[in-house]
């Protein structure tokens, strides 16, 4: 009877009550597939009823303003949506001056310089063509590894550089070696 009482209390103190129906027992139902099919469409059409309310509590919500207030929410809408087309028009703007700036600085990875750019020029206010000129200078001069260079690679260690080409068989190679 003790343990009993244990199984069914919870940690809390309360009595445990696995199932809806009120019932003390642990019964996992199942579901036939036409019942889940039921369900499922019904979740569906409430689904769809939900939206088409919302739809029709807007309409209500536009018809209760008077034609001032709705003046005042039409202009504050194309306030925003000029804002938003200003906005875009500036970072075209600034994204035109980066790849002008960057045009025969020899940038292995234009896109990352791009970027590197970009996060330089947002602690900028004014924002004009000496401003993104400063800033790819200040990137390139602190992230060399984006411009390529045409040293040798130091990595070769003592040997000269080769031609590259490549070389088919190991007859022509020895042939190759030999001469030069």
């Amino acid at each position: 009877m003790a343990e009993e009482n244990n199984k069914l209390n919870e940690p809390d103190g309360s009595k445990a009550n696995p199932n809806l129906d009120g019932g003390g027992e642990n019964k996992s139902k199942t579901y036939t597939e036409e019942e889940y099919k039921t369900v499922l469409s019904e979740s569906i059409v409430r689904r769809k009823e939900i939206d088409d309310l919302k739809t029709k509590l807007k309409k209500f919500e536009d018809e209760k303003l008077s034609e001032s207030e709705k003046k005042d929410k039409r202009i504050k809408e194309l306030e925003d949506e000029i804002s938003s087309v200003k906005n875009a028009t500036q970072a075209e703007k600034i994204d035109n001056l980066i790849l002008k700036g960057l045009t025969g600085k020899n940038v292995v990875d234009s896109d990352t310089a791009m970027m590197l750019i970009r996060k330089e020029l947002a602690s900028m206010e004014n924002i004009d063509e000496k401003a993104v000129n400063k800033a790819i200078e200040d990137v390139l001069k602190n992230k060399s590894f984006l411009i390529s260079s045409s040293d040798p690679n130091p990595s070769n260690g003592n040997f000269k550089k080769t031609s590259g080409d490549l070389v088919k068989d190991a007859n022509a190679s020895m042939v190759k070696f030999l001469q030069s």
